[in-house]
């Protein structure tokens, strides 16, 4: 039986980089949620920047506070999972570039 790092190394060798493969999405997604889930607290800046965006959207009606204030969370965590996956397949394909050089 191969390893995990065994079988990942054929995958990736198999599937080169492609950050809009569909083959790697049901794993990328699995993972996201898991560490998306595990967060403990939000940085500090993150919770500023939040009080700083309400004082802005205190002028609005609330329908539009609600609408804008979701917008910019929506956004937040489709940035949030973009850079997540983004990180894990430049760390992958790092890694199998340098086993490369260290194999020469």
């Amino acid at each position: 039986m191969k390893s995990i790092s065994e079988a990942m190394k054929a995958y990736m060798l198999t599937h080169p980089f492609d950050s809009g493969d569909p083959d790697c999405q049901t794993v990328l997604d699995q993972l996201y949620h898991t560490y998306a889930e595990s967060h403990e607290r939000d940085p500090q800046e993150i919770g500023d920047g939040f009080k700083e965006l309400e004082e802005y959207l205190c002028v609005l009606p609330l329908d539009n506070n609600n609408a804008v204030f979701n917008l910019c969370c929506r956004l937040c965590s489709v940035y949030e999972r973009k850079a997540f996956v983004d990180g894990l397949q430049y760390g992958a394909e790092l890694m199998l570039e340098l086993g490369k050089e260290v194999s020469r």
